[in-house]
Protein backbone atom coordinates (compact mmCIF):
# COMPACT_ATOMS: atom_id res chain seq x y z
CA UNK A 1 0.00 0.00 0.00
CA UNK A 2 3.32 2.40 -0.46
CA UNK A 3 2.93 3.17 3.78
CA UNK A 4 6.11 1.47 3.89
CA UNK A 5 7.84 4.98 4.38
CA UNK A 6 5.88 5.40 7.29
CA UNK A 7 7.59 3.26 9.98
CA UNK A 8 10.53 3.93 11.90
CA UNK A 9 13.74 1.52 11.31
CA UNK A 10 13.69 -0.33 8.14
CA UNK A 11 12.04 -4.08 7.35
CA UNK A 12 13.22 -7.27 5.71
CA UNK A 13 10.24 -9.62 3.90
CA UNK A 14 9.25 -12.70 5.71
CA UNK A 15 10.86 -15.92 3.88
CA UNK A 16 9.87 -19.33 4.07
CA UNK A 17 10.86 -22.97 2.41
CA UNK A 18 8.78 -23.57 -0.69
CA UNK A 19 9.63 -27.23 -1.44
CA UNK A 20 9.06 -29.39 -4.97
CA UNK A 21 5.63 -30.95 -4.94
CA UNK A 22 4.33 -28.21 -2.46
CA UNK A 23 1.47 -26.41 -3.12
CA UNK A 24 1.01 -22.42 -2.07
CA UNK A 25 -2.93 -21.67 -1.53
CA UNK A 26 -3.25 -18.05 -1.57
CA UNK A 27 -7.44 -16.67 -0.79
CA UNK A 28 -9.21 -13.17 0.25
CA UNK A 29 -11.13 -12.77 3.48
CA UNK A 30 -14.20 -14.18 1.98
CA UNK A 31 -13.35 -17.73 1.99
CA UNK A 32 -12.52 -17.66 6.19
CA UNK A 33 -15.38 -14.89 6.72
CA UNK A 34 -18.06 -16.99 4.66
CA UNK A 35 -20.34 -18.32 7.57
CA UNK A 36 -22.93 -21.41 8.25
CA UNK A 37 -26.28 -21.06 9.19
CA UNK A 38 -25.02 -21.03 12.92
CA UNK A 39 -22.31 -18.07 12.37
CA UNK A 40 -19.34 -20.32 12.37
CA UNK A 41 -17.27 -19.29 10.19
CA UNK A 42 -15.54 -21.39 7.31
CA UNK A 43 -12.34 -22.83 8.32
CA UNK A 44 -9.88 -23.87 5.38
CA UNK A 45 -7.48 -25.72 7.19
CA UNK A 46 -10.07 -27.79 9.22
CA UNK A 47 -12.01 -28.96 6.34
CA UNK A 48 -9.15 -29.82 3.95
CA UNK A 49 -6.63 -31.64 6.73
CA UNK A 50 -5.15 -35.06 5.49
CA UNK A 51 -6.62 -34.46 1.94
CA UNK A 52 -4.12 -34.31 -0.87
CA UNK A 53 -4.32 -32.88 -4.37
CA UNK A 54 -2.99 -33.35 -7.61
CA UNK A 55 -2.73 -30.43 -9.29
CA UNK A 56 -4.38 -26.99 -8.29
CA UNK A 57 -7.23 -27.42 -9.98
CA UNK A 58 -8.90 -30.36 -7.91
CA UNK A 59 -7.90 -28.33 -4.78
CA UNK A 60 -9.71 -25.11 -5.63
CA UNK A 61 -12.97 -27.08 -6.81
CA UNK A 62 -12.74 -28.71 -3.69
CA UNK A 63 -12.59 -25.89 -1.32
CA UNK A 64 -15.49 -23.93 -3.75
CA UNK A 65 -17.37 -26.73 -3.19
CA UNK A 66 -16.79 -26.97 0.62
CA UNK A 67 -18.22 -23.43 1.00
CA UNK A 68 -20.63 -23.64 -1.26
CA UNK A 69 -21.86 -26.39 1.75
CA UNK A 70 -20.78 -24.83 4.35
CA UNK A 71 -22.99 -21.47 3.33
CA UNK A 72 -26.03 -23.71 1.84
CA UNK A 73 -25.18 -21.34 -1.14
CA UNK A 74 -25.71 -18.08 0.93
CA UNK A 75 -22.21 -16.69 0.71
CA UNK A 76 -22.55 -12.76 1.41
CA UNK A 77 -19.00 -11.77 0.02
CA UNK A 78 -16.75 -12.23 -3.11
CA UNK A 79 -13.97 -15.07 -2.32
CA UNK A 80 -10.72 -15.12 -5.06
CA UNK A 81 -8.68 -18.10 -4.37
CA UNK A 82 -5.13 -18.85 -5.97
CA UNK A 83 -3.20 -22.04 -5.90
CA UNK A 84 0.46 -22.30 -7.12
CA UNK A 85 2.41 -26.31 -7.09
CA UNK A 86 6.47 -25.78 -7.48
CA UNK A 87 7.17 -28.54 -9.60
CA UNK A 88 10.69 -29.41 -10.79
CA UNK A 89 11.57 -28.14 -14.36
CA UNK A 90 12.01 -31.02 -17.00
CA UNK A 91 15.30 -31.35 -18.60
CA UNK A 92 15.65 -29.96 -21.82
CA UNK A 93 17.50 -31.81 -24.30
CA UNK A 94 20.81 -29.86 -25.69
CA UNK A 95 20.45 -27.91 -28.74
CA UNK A 96 22.12 -29.61 -32.22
Amino acid sequence: MGLGHLRAGTSRPDQWPFPWDSTLLLYTDGLTESRDATGDFYDPVLHQKGRTFSSPGPLLASIAADVRRHTNEARDDDMALLAVTRTPRKPTAPPG
